[in-house]
């Protein structure tokens, strides 16, 4: 449908270029350096002959050149730097909530900008996948500006049709649709009590696959604030609940704790890299820690 409101477009283009210009900062002065060790290239291309210098590798050496030559020669070889980055965004109602400056989605939203941006200016190619209960959109990787544009107009406008998660059936999509050697970042509150260790398991043979987990931290410290709603975004399903009574309290934070360790201690045993983030913390340091430690 074509959007013929002036001022929302305006309106929406002027919110684009903000992401644009603070994630192609961000990316230029912090984080490229750590995104370019972090990722290597999957393979070699041959690029010249020279002659063998103290301190080369014998497996180098072109046998062939070193005969007919008399002296030893050595092939060079350059990385082969293009990758693909493959930016998996879980859009799901529950990633709405946020207690802090940002919610959970609009923290999701810069960050993959950002790791578009530092793709781009390593002359990757980014592709982006919305999910929810299922793959809702699929914008197939390719590089330049115009096309990081059109990735964050998708997040920003982007309204899913379903309300749920369903993380085991978006990663066989992930399987299907990615390219091999991809980098892939999964962007999730991961609230989903699904099983999904087989399809993390077949996406690591193949891909640099790593978890960014968002949450709010009053998802898991409820306060005391009396008598409150609660509604599950994602199920419609509301409940009255008395936080004034400090048992009603530890039980929900110990139910959200115990399964965030549970969730935790899988990933760990899978040996998938995971990066954990809270709406009330600075997540470019968290970021740049998470390079550094690849």
């Amino acid at each position: 449908m074509i959007n013929n409101n002036p001022v929302l477009d305006k309106v929406l283009i002027n919110q684009i270029k903000k992401i644009l210009l603070k994630s192609d900062k961000l990316s230029s002065q912090i984080l490229a350096g750590e995104y370019k060790s972090a990722f290597k290239g999957t393979g070699l291309n041959f690029e010249s002959i020279r002659e063998y210098q103290h301190g080369d590798e014998i497996k180098n050496l072109d046998w062939k050149v070193t005969a007919r030559m008399q002296s030893p020669y050595i092939r060079q070889y350059k990385e082969e730097r293009q990758m693909t980055l493959l930016l998996v965004i879980d859009l799901s109602a529950s990633s709405l909530f946020g207690t802090e400056e940002k919610t959970k989605q609009e923290i999701t939203i810069e960050l993959a900008s950002i790791l578009a941006f530092l793709a781009i200016k390593n002359n990757d190619k980014v592709g982006l996948m919305i999910v929810s209960e299922d793959v809702e959109f699929y914008l197939e990787p390719k590089q330049g500006k115009a096309h990081i544009f059109r990735l964050i107009k998708e997040l920003l406008t982007f309204k899913p049709l379903h309300k749920t998660t369903n993380i085991k059936k978006a990663l066989n999509s992930v399987i299907r649709l990615s390219p091999k050697h991809s980098i892939i970042f999964y962007i999730s509150d991961f609230l989903d009590s699904s099983h999904y260790n087989h399809e993390i398991k077949i996406l690591k043979k193949t891909q640099d696959l790593s978890l960014v987990s968002i949450r709010d931290p009053k998802e898991l410290s409820l306060p005391n604030l009396g008598f409150i709603e609660i509604c599950d975004p994602e199920t419609g399903h509301s409940s009255l609940l008395n936080l004034n009574r400090k048992v009603n309290r530890e039980y929900i934070n110990k139910l959200q704790s115990n399964h965030r360790e549970v969730f935790k201690a899988e990933i760990k045993k899978l040996g998938v890299k995971f990066l954990e983030l809270s709406t009330d913390k600075n997540y470019l340091i968290e970021l740049q820690k998470f390079f550094l430690k690849k």
